[in-house]
């Protein structure tokens, strides 16, 4: 396993019938605080303002195009189009999410959350669908 991989993106179970961990994670940029608040990610699953969002890993990426150069990640697929009202009035995306993207950053202390609204898998934040980017910390 590469070292840019050795964070293993909070995705794996010990056992096959065990559960899949879920991380809490709280929210630092303003984004983030005003439209999810604090989230909690699974492999399965993110949960923000106590909505859900199915999900489903798509791929782990080396090099996803980043505002601060690549970056690797994970690319969860949202298996449901569901798109909640949020806090304040908000929602993740609009349309509704298909793609985030996940990444850290800070020695794995921080999580960034990059959403598309996009037919097709993104390759980076600079892809025309990006709805937004929300950072998060624990």
């Amino acid at each position: 396993m590469r070292p840019a991989f050795a964070f293993v993106l909070l995705m794996s179970s010990t056992a096959a019938s065990a559960a899949p961990a879920t991380e809490h994670w709280s929210a630092t940029s303003r984004t983030a605080t005003a439209i999810t608040g604090d989230i909690d990610l699974s492999p399965k699953k993110l949960v923000a303002a106590g909505k859900t969002f199915p999900l489903a890993v798509s791929a782990d990426v080396e090099a996803f195009g980043t505002s601060g150069g690549p970056k690797a990640a994970r690319i969860m697929r949202v298996t449901r189009e569901v798109n909640p009202v949020l806090l304040r009035g908000n929602t993740l995306c609009s349309p509704a999410a298909r793609w985030i993207a996940l990444y850290r950053s800070d020695g794995g202390k921080g999580l960034t959350l990059a959403v598309f609204s996009g037919q097709t898998q993104p390759q980076g934040e600079n892809d025309h669908s990006l709805c937004a980017t929300y950072y998060y910390t624990r």
